[in-house]
C-alpha cells in the first residue's frame, strides 16, 4: 500500500469537495416573495356600507345618535355627523325627532364596531295604532 504524505492528504481533502461541486451548479437562491404590507394595528379599517331598515325610535342630539327598532324588535343605535344626509326629514338630523314612529332606512358604515350613519331616509309617515 503507498503512503500518501501530509501535503497529497491535505490537498486530497480540499481539492475533492471543489471539484465534485463544480461539476453541478449550485441553486441560485430564489428571490424572497413580495408580500404586501400587513394592515397595521393602529390603522382603524371600516368595513363596507350597509343599510338597516325600522321605525325611528328616538334621536339623541346631545349624543348625536339616533336609535331604530327593526322588524324583528330589535333596536339599534347609529351615531351621526353634521355630514349625514338627511332625505325626507326637515332641518337635518335635528328634524327627525318630530318624526319618532316614522319608517327609516338608515345607510351606515361600521368601524370598530360603532355604527355610523352616512345617510337617513324617512321612507313613511308616522306609524299609527
Amino acid at each position: 500500500m503507498r503512503k500518501m504524505t501530509f501535503p497529497a492528504l491535505a490537498a486530497a481533502l480540499f481539492i475533492a469537495p471543489a471539484l465534485a461541486g463544480a461539476q453541478s451548479p449550485s441553486p441560485s437562491p430564489a428571490p424572497a416573495p413580495t408580500q404586501a404590507p400587513a394592515p397595521s394595528a393602529a390603522e382603524p379599517r371600516a368595513d363596507k356600507a350597509m343599510t338597516a331598515k325600522g321605525e325611528l325610535v328616538k334621536v339623541d342630539a346631545d349624543a348625536k345618535t339616533i336609535t331604530i327598532k327593526g322588524a324583528d324588535g330589535v333596536e339599534t343605535e347609529f351615531a351621526y355627523s353634521a355630514t349625514t344626509e338627511v332625505k325626507g326629514g326637515a332641518e337635518g338630523v335635528a328634524g327627525l325627532a318630530t318624526k319618532s314612529g316614522s319608517k327609516v332606512t338608515v345607510h351606515f358604515t361600521t368601524d370598530m364596531g360603532k355604527k355610523t350613519a352616512t345617510k337617513i331616509e324617512v321612507s313613511g309617515d308616522k306609524k299609527t295604532s
